[in-house]
C-alpha cells in the first residue's frame, strides 16, 4: 500500500468522517456492533457451553446479545465483546492488505446469514443484515472490481475505528457514568471488581489493537517492530 500511501490516509479520514454522519455513519457503525454481539458475545457463549436467546442492533448503534449461562461462562462472555471486536478489526485489516477482499466478503455474507437465521430477533437488526447481504451482492456482480474492494475496504477501516472509538466510550461511561457502561458494569456487578477498571481494560486492549491495525494498513511491518 506504500505507493498509494496518500490515497488511503485521505481514505481513511473520510471514512472516520463518514461514520459520524447521521444514518449513513450510524449503518457502517452497526458493523462493529455486529462483531461486537455476534463473535464476542453469542459465539463465546456458544463456545463456553451457553445458550444464545436473541441479538438486537438498534438505530443508535447499539446492540444486544441475551444469552443463558453459568457464572463463569457468563463473565467470559460479557468481557470477549470488546477484545474480539478489536482482534477481528485487526484480522480484517490484515486480510484487505494482502488482498483477501472476496474471502473477506464471503465469511461476513456467512455471517450474516447465520446471525439471521439464528439470532437477530429485531426488525431494525433484519432490516440492516438483509440490507448489507442485498448490497454485498449487487456490489460484488454489477460493480465494478475496485469499487467492491473499495466497499470492503471502508468496511474494514470502520470495523478499525469503530472497536477502538466503542472501547474509549465503554472506558468514559465507566469513569463518570458508570451505571451506564454496559459490558463493563455487567462485570462489576458479576465480580464486584469496579466499573471503572473492567472499562480500562477494554480502553487499552482497544487502544493496542487500533494501533497494530493502523500500522498493518498503512504497510508497517508490525512483527519486526515488535
Amino acid at each position: 500500500m506504500n505507493d498509494d500511501l496518500y490515497f488511503y490516509i485521505l481514505l481513511f479520514i473520510i471514512v472516520l468522517g463518514i461514520t459520524y454522519l447521521p444514518v449513513i455513519g450510524s449503518y457502517f457503525r452497526l458493523f462493529n456492533t455486529l462483531i461486537h454481539e455476534s463473535l464476542g458475545h453469542a459465539l463465546v457463549a456458544r463456545l463456553t457451553g451457553g445458550r444464545v436467546v436473541s441479538i438486537s442492533l438498534f438505530q443508535n448503534t447499539g446492540g444486544l446479545a441475551v444469552f443463558q449461562h453459568h457464572w463463569f461462562g457468563r463473565v467470559i462472555t460479557v468481557f470477549c465483546g470488546y477484545p474480539v471486536s478489536s482482534l477481528m478489526s485487526v484480522v480484517v485489516i490484515y486480510l484487505i492488505t494482502q488482498g483477501y477482499f472476496e474471502e473477506i466478503a464471503l465469511g461476513l455474507f456467512i455471517l450474516l446469514i447465520y446471525v439471521l437465521i439464528f439470532w437477530v430477533r429485531n426488525l431494525v437488526g433484519w432490516l440492516w443484515v438483509l440490507s448489507v447481504i442485498g448490497g454485498l451482492t449487487a456490489v460484488y456482480i454489477y460493480a465494478e472490481q475496485r469499487y467492491f474492494e473499495l466497499l470492503i475496504t471502508v468496511i474494514g477501516i470502520t470495523i478499525l475505528t469503530q472497536a477502538f472509538a466503542s472501547s474509549w466510550g465503554i472506558f468514559m461511561l465507566s469513569v463518570f457514568r458508570n451505571r451506564q457502561a454496559g459490558d463493563a458494569m455487567l462485570l462489576a456487578e458479576a465480580t464486584k471488581v469496579p466499573a471503572v477498571i473492567w472499562g480500562t481494560v477494554f480502553m487499552l486492549q482497544g487502544t493496542f489493537f487500533f494501533i497494530i491495525g493502523t500500522m498493518i494498513f498503512f504497510g508497517y511491518d508490525v512483527i519486526n517492530l515488535i
